[in-house]
Protein backbone atom coordinates (compact mmCIF):
# COMPACT_ATOMS: atom_id res chain seq x y z
CA UNK A 1 0.00 0.00 0.00
CA UNK A 2 1.47 3.38 -0.95
CA UNK A 3 2.15 5.83 1.88
CA UNK A 4 0.18 9.05 2.05
CA UNK A 5 2.01 12.35 1.74
CA UNK A 6 0.94 14.46 4.71
CA UNK A 7 3.78 16.99 4.47
CA UNK A 8 1.21 19.73 3.73
CA UNK A 9 0.21 19.41 7.42
CA UNK A 10 3.75 20.14 8.68
CA UNK A 11 3.13 23.89 9.17
CA UNK A 12 0.01 23.11 11.23
CA UNK A 13 1.85 20.49 13.29
CA UNK A 14 4.61 23.00 13.97
CA UNK A 15 2.21 25.79 14.98
CA UNK A 16 0.32 23.44 17.34
CA UNK A 17 3.54 22.22 18.95
CA UNK A 18 4.92 25.74 19.37
CA UNK A 19 1.70 27.25 20.74
CA UNK A 20 1.83 27.81 24.49
CA UNK A 21 -0.72 26.21 26.79
CA UNK A 22 -3.04 29.04 27.83
CA UNK A 23 -6.44 29.86 29.20
CA UNK A 24 -9.17 30.30 26.59
CA UNK A 25 -10.08 33.76 25.28
CA UNK A 26 -13.10 35.77 26.41
CA UNK A 27 -15.94 34.98 26.79
CA UNK A 28 -14.57 31.69 28.23
CA UNK A 29 -13.42 31.51 31.86
CA UNK A 30 -11.93 28.72 33.94
CA UNK A 31 -14.54 27.91 36.61
CA UNK A 32 -13.00 24.81 38.21
CA UNK A 33 -9.82 22.76 38.31
CA UNK A 34 -9.90 19.52 40.30
CA UNK A 35 -7.72 16.49 40.90
CA UNK A 36 -9.88 13.41 40.39
CA UNK A 37 -7.87 10.25 40.94
CA UNK A 38 -8.90 7.40 38.67
CA UNK A 39 -11.20 9.54 36.52
CA UNK A 40 -12.99 7.25 34.07
CA UNK A 41 -15.98 8.97 32.44
CA UNK A 42 -17.90 12.25 32.34
CA UNK A 43 -21.34 13.17 31.05
CA UNK A 44 -23.39 16.36 30.76
CA UNK A 45 -27.03 16.72 31.70
CA UNK A 46 -29.02 17.75 28.62
CA UNK A 47 -31.02 20.49 30.39
CA UNK A 48 -28.45 22.07 32.71
CA UNK A 49 -24.71 22.60 32.61
CA UNK A 50 -24.19 19.94 35.28
CA UNK A 51 -21.46 17.35 34.80
CA UNK A 52 -21.50 13.83 36.22
CA UNK A 53 -17.99 12.48 36.85
CA UNK A 54 -17.33 8.77 37.33
CA UNK A 55 -14.04 7.71 38.94
CA UNK A 56 -12.67 4.52 40.43
CA UNK A 57 -13.85 5.73 43.85
CA UNK A 58 -17.39 6.86 43.02
CA UNK A 59 -19.40 9.67 41.43
CA UNK A 60 -19.43 13.45 41.63
CA UNK A 61 -21.62 16.20 40.20
CA UNK A 62 -20.20 19.59 39.23
CA UNK A 63 -21.91 22.82 38.18
CA UNK A 64 -19.79 23.92 35.21
CA UNK A 65 -21.16 27.47 35.34
CA UNK A 66 -19.75 28.06 38.85
CA UNK A 67 -17.19 25.26 39.16
CA UNK A 68 -18.85 24.11 42.38
CA UNK A 69 -18.94 20.44 43.39
CA UNK A 70 -22.61 19.76 44.19
CA UNK A 71 -22.64 16.10 45.19
CA UNK A 72 -20.28 13.22 45.91
CA UNK A 73 -20.95 9.52 46.40
CA UNK A 74 -18.18 7.13 47.42
CA UNK A 75 -19.58 4.01 45.80
CA UNK A 76 -17.13 2.49 43.34
CA UNK A 77 -19.66 -0.15 42.30
CA UNK A 78 -21.76 2.43 40.40
CA UNK A 79 -20.19 2.97 37.03
CA UNK A 80 -20.86 3.57 33.37
CA UNK A 81 -22.64 0.62 31.77
CA UNK A 82 -21.99 -1.05 28.42
CA UNK A 83 -24.23 1.55 26.72
CA UNK A 84 -22.04 4.42 28.03
CA UNK A 85 -24.78 5.53 30.42
CA UNK A 86 -24.76 6.19 34.16
CA UNK A 87 -27.48 7.08 36.68
CA UNK A 88 -26.90 10.43 38.36
CA UNK A 89 -26.69 11.40 42.02
CA UNK A 90 -27.57 14.56 43.97
CA UNK A 91 -29.23 17.10 41.64
CA UNK A 92 -29.00 14.50 38.84
CA UNK A 93 -30.65 11.76 40.88
CA UNK A 94 -32.99 9.73 38.70
CA UNK A 95 -31.41 11.01 35.47
CA UNK A 96 -29.61 8.70 33.07
CA UNK A 97 -26.69 10.44 31.37
CA UNK A 98 -24.70 9.49 28.28
CA UNK A 99 -21.05 9.26 29.29
CA UNK A 100 -17.73 9.66 27.50
CA UNK A 101 -14.37 8.48 28.68
CA UNK A 102 -12.06 5.56 29.08
CA UNK A 103 -14.39 3.05 27.46
CA UNK A 104 -15.66 5.23 24.61
CA UNK A 105 -18.50 7.61 23.93
CA UNK A 106 -18.10 11.26 23.06
CA UNK A 107 -19.12 14.81 23.89
CA UNK A 108 -20.27 17.52 21.47
CA UNK A 109 -17.22 18.99 19.70
CA UNK A 110 -18.89 22.15 18.38
CA UNK A 111 -21.35 24.79 19.53
CA UNK A 112 -24.23 26.31 17.60
CA UNK A 113 -22.33 29.62 17.33
CA UNK A 114 -19.15 28.11 15.89
CA UNK A 115 -16.72 27.25 18.69
CA UNK A 116 -15.01 23.87 18.10
CA UNK A 117 -12.65 21.61 20.01
CA UNK A 118 -10.00 19.32 18.60
CA UNK A 119 -7.81 16.72 20.30
CA UNK A 120 -4.75 16.38 18.07
CA UNK A 121 -2.05 13.82 18.95
CA UNK A 122 0.88 15.70 17.37
CA UNK A 123 3.28 13.76 19.62
CA UNK A 124 1.28 10.62 20.34
CA UNK A 125 0.24 9.57 22.96
CA UNK A 126 0.04 13.18 24.18
CA UNK A 127 -3.05 14.98 22.84
CA UNK A 128 -2.94 18.72 22.20
CA UNK A 129 -6.36 20.03 23.25
CA UNK A 130 -7.39 22.97 21.10
CA UNK A 131 -10.27 25.43 21.23
CA UNK A 132 -10.93 26.78 17.73
CA UNK A 133 -12.62 30.17 17.35
CA UNK A 134 -15.82 30.72 15.35
CA UNK A 135 -15.17 31.42 11.67
CA UNK A 136 -11.90 29.52 11.80
CA UNK A 137 -10.98 26.04 10.68
CA UNK A 138 -8.02 24.19 12.17
CA UNK A 139 -7.09 22.52 8.87
CA UNK A 140 -7.95 25.61 6.82
CA UNK A 141 -4.34 26.84 6.56
CA UNK A 142 -3.77 24.29 3.80
CA UNK A 143 -6.55 26.08 1.87
CA UNK A 144 -5.74 29.68 2.79
CA UNK A 145 -8.35 29.86 5.58
CA UNK A 146 -7.61 31.13 9.11
CA UNK A 147 -6.67 28.68 11.84
CA UNK A 148 -7.25 30.64 15.06
CA UNK A 149 -6.90 28.24 17.98
CA UNK A 150 -5.91 28.21 21.64
CA UNK A 151 -4.04 25.26 23.16
CA UNK A 152 -5.82 24.62 26.46
CA UNK A 153 -3.82 21.58 27.55
CA UNK A 154 -1.48 18.77 26.63
CA UNK A 155 -2.94 15.56 28.00
CA UNK A 156 -1.16 12.17 27.96
CA UNK A 157 -4.21 10.23 29.19
CA UNK A 158 -7.24 12.00 27.77
CA UNK A 159 -10.60 10.61 28.90
CA UNK A 160 -12.99 13.17 27.37
CA UNK A 161 -12.96 16.68 25.93
CA UNK A 162 -15.99 18.61 24.73
CA UNK A 163 -18.93 20.92 25.24
CA UNK A 164 -22.12 20.70 27.23
CA UNK A 165 -25.35 20.36 25.25
CA UNK A 166 -26.02 24.10 25.69
CA UNK A 167 -22.57 24.96 24.32
CA UNK A 168 -21.94 27.22 27.32
CA UNK A 169 -19.58 24.85 29.17
CA UNK A 170 -16.46 22.95 28.22
CA UNK A 171 -14.69 20.11 30.02
CA UNK A 172 -11.22 18.60 29.84
CA UNK A 173 -11.06 15.24 31.63
CA UNK A 174 -7.72 13.47 31.98
CA UNK A 175 -6.88 10.37 34.00
CA UNK A 176 -6.52 12.42 37.19
CA UNK A 177 -7.53 15.97 36.32
CA UNK A 178 -10.78 17.79 35.60
CA UNK A 179 -10.92 21.31 34.14
CA UNK A 180 -14.20 23.19 33.74
CA UNK A 181 -14.76 26.26 31.57
CA UNK A 182 -17.89 28.34 31.06
CA UNK A 183 -19.18 31.37 29.17
CA UNK A 184 -22.24 33.59 29.27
Amino acid sequence: MPSLDTSYLDPLRKSIEQAPVCLPPAPWVLTGHYCVAGLEDVGFDRDRDLLLVCSSSGLGVFDCRTGEKLAREYDATRATDQYHECTGIGPLSGCTLRMAGISGGGLPNATADGWCVEAIPVRWPVSQLLLVEPGSWLFGAAYGKPANFHKLAEEPELRAFGFSWSGRSLVIAGSGELMLFSRA
